[in-house]
């Protein structure tokens, strides 16, 4: 019951409704597969016992419908705020079919609703939400939902950088080589050239490079915010979790001079749209924003000077110092090129803080060596049929401790993932909804509340 009401929601039924069954032969694998779902899953006819599973070295040919085309790869490299994403997305806008694949649900949303707006119909299609336009043959989805089995003319990667991240970015390369566009549209920071160069050697796509300038000047300040009592309008302060959030919107507000916006990933869109209204309406009362480091996904809003309220985040691991490439993508939110506020400004809470913002902002972000990877439905379902005792749990412990990789990526990091498959493996589910739960491992708070509902008494 739990399995059934969980797929009509986020299953890869639900996902898509233009999957297709193609026949292929892997390159590297003696046999055939049957790949018919987002994430390829497969039935096999005659297992073979030689096969190492954990040989990820091609990963290009996991992606067949990709493979039989000629793409044509168009690199959108610059700062914030220099109309990269907006070029790729009017690129988007005029194919006949496509599909834009963003970091975050509200950018997933954005777009969609900006699609719809200019008589374009699209789906959107998030680990949370699906809604279908009558007659679309646009898709706007976060990335970890992509559908890699379908055709379309255009597609469009944002923020294709997180490729290199370590939780991640398996989703970004997947993206990368499994597309199958005539035309991929990758928009992000420079530092990510090199490797894509790289990965796309073996693919036979063509690369085309266009690199953009910032529309408007950001000016980092010397000297720091200092209190909360020199806020003014059009101020942003960014901080990294939703209880600091309120606490520092409450601080700002008990002053009795601005009232709030606040803006972070997990805000539904309806409600961030409102609040991001409120801010840029030039009539509103709600004259500040607080917000998380989302606001650096591109999210537009008319912001003046970018405040950090500290450079120093956990991610989920560990308390760091932001990354280079972090605090040019926060920074860069100030001074929106066609705003009020013609000039960007960037600036700290404290002022042990300025010369890591100051070096960063002068700094070229570290070229990426590595894309992450993480093996496919197929590999994991054909593993599973020759150790059928074996659960999720075991099969993924396997790979992340065995798997054989080329220079160019690494294993992604699947202590979370771990954490959930343990959780799934005690359960009547099929391996296929395990998977789908443990890319999307946040979803497992939706997997609780609806377990909840049925078993109210556990």
């Amino acid at each position: 019951m739990v399995a059934l009401l969980l797929r009509r929601r986020i299953s890869a039924s639900s996902v898509s409704s233009t999957l297709v069954n193609d026949k292929v032969e892997l390159c590297h694998l003696p046999w055939k597969l049957r790949l018919g779902s987002l994430f390829g899953y497969c039935s096999i006819s005659r297992p073979a016992a030689n096969i190492d599973f954990t040989d990820l070295t091609c990963p290009h040919t996991w992606y067949p419908s990709a493979r039989r085309k000629k793409r044509n790869v168009y690199l959108h490299v610059g700062p914030t705020n220099s109309g990269k994403t907006y070029n790729a997305l009017k690129r988007l806008e005029s194919c006949s079919s496509g599909i834009y694949c963003g970091p975050l649900r509200l950018l997933a949303w954005e777009v969609a609703k900006r699609l719809n707006k200019a008589k374009v119909p699209c789906d959107l299609i998030t680990g949370q939400e699906r809604e279908t336009v009558d007659g679309a043959q646009h898709k706007s989805v976060t990335v970890e939902m992509a559908d890699v089995t379908s055709d379309y003319k255009c597609a469009v990667v944002d923020e294709i950088q997180m490729l290199g991240c370590k939780t991640r970015g398996f989703s970004f390369t997947r993206a990368l080589l499994g597309l199958a566009a005539d035309e991929l549209h990758l928009c992000g920071d420079p530092a990510a050239v090199p490797l894509i160069e790289e990965i796309l050697k073996v693919t036979g796509d063509t690369i085309k490079i266009q690199h953009y300038e910032r529309l408007s000047p950001l000016v980092p300040l010397k000297v720091p915010l200092g209190s909360f009592s020199n806020i003014r309008t059009g101020d942003c302060i960014v901080t990294f979790s939703r209880q600091k959030i309120y606490n520092m919107k409450k601080e700002i507000e008990s002053g009795e001079k601005h009232l709030c916006s606040v803006v972070y990933g997990s805000l539904p869109p309806v409600t961030r749209t409102r609040q991001a209204t409120m801010f840029n309406d030039a009539n509103s009362e709600f004259d500040v924003l607080v917000a998380s480091d989302a606001i650096g996904m591109g999210l537009n809003l008319n912001i003046s000077r970018i405040v950090f309220s500290t450079l120093q985040k956990f991610d989920g691991f560990e308390m760091r110092n932001l990354t280079v490439s972090e605090i040019k993508q926060i920074a860069g939110r100030a001074g929106r090129y066609g705003s009020k506020f013609p000039v960007g400004k960037v600036t700290c809470l404290d002022a042990d803080d300025l010369p890591l913002l100051h070096s960063s902002l002068k700094s070229p972000s570290p070229i990426i060596e590595q894309a992450g990877l993480f093996p496919s439905f197929d590999l994991l379902y054909m593993y599973s049929c020759q150790h059928p005792k074996r659960g999720l749990y075991h099969i993924l412990e396997h790979f992340a401790d065995n798997s054989k990789l080329s220079a160019k990526y690494f294993i992604a990091n699947c202590d979370k993932m771990l954490k959930v498959a343990a959780v799934l493996d005690e359960l009547p589910m099929k391996l296929h909804d395990k998977y789908l739960f443990c890319i999307r491992y946040h979803l497992i708070v939706v997997f609780a509340f609806f377990f909840c509902q049925i078993h109210p008494s556990l």
